[in-house]
Formats: structure tokens, C-alpha cells, sequence
């Protein structure tokens, strides 16, 4: 199973309709890497960078995102597109970029994979997911991928923002002031009862839709491994 972050789908939608025609694929939005490849023997989290994207990147951004990537429990790695050598034509110093990719593979503990274009990054991809394969049948995915450093209350926030969105869940968590005082309530209550209170919830000045209520009434009340 290949899971492609929603941004990575349109920044890179030919890499997305080359995974989607030849591998199980699906887009969700993930809290930390572009694809997750996942399957019986284990699981890998990638982040995709271009090469001048990378570059750019060393500046600032990256050092973020490899924190969070560091805080992923799991194999995690960088597929480096393009031709690396270019850093020569930026003005980059050759010693600190050789430097910085010694810090992040050896010192932050992230490889390193180059690659030479986008269609190198599917094969890559494609022989990850085949690696790591599970056998026919019904299989159990992880819908998103969490942060290990979560405190409660974020864990909370990214429990419930799975069943209505991370806006809803806010102005939900903020009016109940738990997460259990508002799982009690949608379970000791009739669907009218909890559409009356969750409807005096405003989210950037609007009702919850009547859907989302619902969603949140059934997805509660759900009955785990009966198949419904």
C-alpha cells in the first residue's frame, strides 16, 4: 500500500498517476513525509526533494521537517531527485553541502537515496511497496501517520479531527473540554439529541452540517470488527 500526501498529488501529479495505474495507492493528507509505503514486512516514510529544492531548503525548512520525520517511529528516508552535482552552478560551498549531508544521514540517522528524475522515484517507490507487500486479503492500514512527541491534548485534537476535520474537532474539543466528555455524551444520547447540542457549536461562524454530526454519531457508536 502507497499512501502520497494530498500537497504531493499536486505538486507531482505525474508521479502520482504513474504509482496509481501499476500499486495500491491512496491520497491522504499526512502529518509528516510525501508517501508512506506500508505492507506486511514493515513500512518506510519518504520525503521527496528535488535537488534545488533541497538546497533551498538547508536554509531552514528542512531542519523542521527532518524533526518531525526523526520523531516517526519506523524506517524513514530522503529520495534526492536530480542531479546533486548542480549545487556547483548555485554558489553553494561544496564543503558545507557535503557537510549538511553527513549531519542529516549520519548524525540525524535519515539516508539518503538519490535519484536521477521522477521516473526513478516511481521505480523506487514501486520496488519499496513490492518489498514490503502484504499477501492477498483483507489488510489493516493506519489512516495518518502521528508524531510520537503528541501531548494529550494534541492527541485528543488528532483523534477527533479524523472524523470531521481539524476546524470542527477544535471548536468541538473547546465547547465539550474533552475528548471523553464528548464521546459520553454522543454515546448516552439520541442522533436528535446530539444534532440539537453539536449544532450550538459555530465553526468560523457556521452550525456543523448535519453530515458531520452524523458522521460523528456513527463513527462512536461503531461496533469494531463486525465489518460495518
Amino acid at each position: 500500500m502507497i499512501m502520497i500526501d494530498s500537497n504531493e498529488v499536486a505538486e507531482a501529479p505525474e508521479i502520482y498517476e504513474s504509482l496509481r495505474g501499476r500499486a495500491e495507492v491512496a491520497v491522504r493528507p499526512l502529518e509528516v513525509g510525501d508517501y508512506f509505503v506500508l505492507g506486511s514486512q514493515g513500512s518506510v516514510l519518504i520525503e521527496r526533494k528535488r535537488v534545488l529544492d533541497f538546497l533551498n531548503s538547508l536554509k531552514g525548512r528542512l531542519w523542521d521537517q527532518l524533526d518531525r520525520m526523526r520523531q516517526h517511529e519506523g524506517p524513514k528516508l530522503i529520495l534526492l531527485e536530480g542531479n546533486i552535482a548542480g549545487y556547483r552552478r548555485t554558489g553553494w560551498s561544496e564543503t558545507a553541502v557535503l557537510a549538511l549531508i553527513d549531519k542529516i544521514v549520519l548524525e540525524m540517522g535519515v539516508p539518503i537515496i538519490p535519484v536521477p528524475d521522477s521516473k526513478a522515484t516511481v521505480t523506487y517507490i514501486l520496488w519499496k511497496d513490492k518489498r514490503l507487500r502484504s499477501p492477498s486479503g483483507w489488510r489493516e492500514y493506519p489512516l495518518r501517520v502521528a508524531r510520537r512527541d503528541m501531548s494529550p491534548a494534541e492527541r485528543a485534537l488528532y483523534a477527533l479531527e479524523g472524523m470531521c476535520g481539524h476546524k470542527t474537532a477544535t471548536a468541538l474539543l473547546n465547547s465539550f473540554g474533552t475528548l471523553g466528555d464528548l464521546i459520553c455524551f454522543v454515546r448516552s444520547n439520541p442522533l436528535p439529541v446530539v444534532e440539537s447540542r453539536l449544532s450550538e457549536v459555530k465553526v468560523g461562524g457556521r452550525r456543523i452540517p448535519s453530515s458531520v454530526v452524523r458522521t460523528i454519531y456513527e463513527t462512536v457508536n461503531a461496533s469494531f470488527g463486525t465489518g460495518g
